[in-house]
């Protein structure tokens, strides 16, 4: 469940902070530490100790925040439109990454057929551990 301060579970329960701090010090109310001077309380732990939770009136602020927000907008339509795109151009750079990280498989080494016979470009480049490893 959730996490409430000091304050909100005052305005949850209808308790004063006295009451809280009183059931919290004798053991009634558990709680946790948050920062160093901070508590925090579970909600199930306040219904609980006192009871059902009283309703908190959502701020008229936060009520007004979406009120201009409509249900199959053309905004939605829009924004489906752009996230159909980005989706395809994801794929899109996905496969350029599959391309540019292919690798060719590697030449099979080739040994010279006599023991001093110069050695070929392929032979040059390879590394000086396996040039001694595979003398004749």
């Amino acid at each position: 469940m959730a996490w409430h301060t000091i304050q909100e579970a005052q305005k949850l329960t209808g308790k004063s902070r006295r009451t809280l701090y009183r059931d919290m010090s004798k053991g009634r109310l558990t709680w946790e530490p948050e920062g160093d001077n901070a508590r925090r309380l579970e909600t199930s732990e306040l219904i609980r100790v006192y009871g059902a939770l009283l309703p908190l009136a959502q701020p008229e602020n936060e009520k007004a925040a979406h009120a201009d927000t409509g249900v199959g907008t053309q905004d939605t339509a829009l924004i489906l439109a752009e996230l159909k795109a980005l989706r395809e151009e994801v794929a899109e750079l996905r496969q350029a990454m599959r391309l540019i990280e292919h690798k060719p498989d590697p030449v099979p080494y080739v040994t010279p057929e006599t023991p001093g016979s110069v050695p070929d470009a392929q032979q040059l480049s390879l590394p000086w551990w396996k040039k001694w490893a595979f003398r004749q």
